[in-house]
């Protein structure tokens, strides 16, 4: 039962009524016996500040950060840790009493299953996007040692994260923007292909380059869900790193932040596969 001692997490952003979040992490609280729960909060881009503000004043203990707000989240803390500084984006907000203190789980949660996967320094990876994510994807791949190519629609875009990966990892492997209509390309050649757009989010599959995958490639999606481009990786035998793991890790790093407690991760994990209405 909820009552006025409840302690309120949510998740924000434009769209939400897609996550999964509410369902993974309110199985975690169960699991882990804790009057706490969690929440999708739909927020428009231009009302951003203004819902942060509302959420603090009303009392969440903490947030997640989905598209398209992980930037705009990270400008409006009060505080960052050192990997949402180095990447300029914040996926998880912590209550503070002065604000929000931003962190950023995606890149250490993205960096663990990368090296699971078998990517290790030398790799070529091929990043496409250049938001949230793709910050976040960008630090892992620079924190394992890869050569990294990114490709987003909007070229000032691709330039601007390489300059702040640059900036952030200086004197390391170099970060290179080539062509949206290269990509493909750039993929067959690849060690690693990351797709962190937000294309496939709701079952929409047009519009990114049109990848082949082979053995030995690793390909990871930060979308969750029975993607095209996963089902193109998966065809072609290159080892997935699906939307799924990263929710699941990165929401475990969050839970742990927010509480203390170990995550239940296998809880967590469950939740996800379990069947819900419609």
């Amino acid at each position: 039962m909820i009552s006025g001692r409840t302690q309120l997490y949510g998740v924000i952003g434009h769209p939400v009524g897609h996550s999964l979040s509410p369902a993974m992490q309110n199985a975690a609280f169960r699991a882990l016996g804790l009057d706490a729960v969690y929440v999708a909060l739909p927020l428009p881009p231009e009302r951003l500040a203004e819902g942060l503000r509302g959420a603090h004043a009303l009392g969440f203990q903490g947030l997640n950060v989905t598209v398209p707000h992980k930037v705009g989240a990270a400008e409006a803390c009060c505080r960052l840790d050192a990997v949402a500084a180095l990447c300029g984006a914040a996926n998880t907000l912590r209550r503070a009493p002065d604000g929000w203190e931003g962190s950023n789980t995606d890149a250490p949660a993205f960096l663990e299953l990368l090296q699971a996967a078998g990517l290790r320094a030398g790799a070529r990876a091929l990043l496409v996007g250049a938001g949230g994510a793709a910050l976040a994807g960008a630090w892992a791949l620079l924190r394992i040692g890869c050569r990294v190519e990114v490709a987003a629609r909007r070229p000032d875009a691709a330039a601007a994260l390489a300059a702040r990966m640059h900036g952030a990892f200086p004197g390391g492997p170099a970060v290179e923007p080539v062509p949206w209509d290269a990509a493909a390309g750039r993929g067959d050649a690849a060690d690693a292909v990351v797709n962190a757009t937000s294309i496939g989010l709701g079952g929409r599959s047009e519009g990114l380059p049109p990848f082949r995958f082979r053995p030995g490639q690793v390909a990871a999606d930060f979308v969750y869900g029975d993607t095209a481009f996963a089902r193109v990786a998966r065809d072609g035998g290159a080892t997935l790193v699906t939307g799924e793991q990263i929710l699941v890790r990165q929401g475990a790093l969050a839970l742990t932040l927010w509480t203390g407690h170990p995550a239940p991760e296998a809880v967590m994990a469950a939740a996800l596969r379990a069947p819900r209405a419609t």
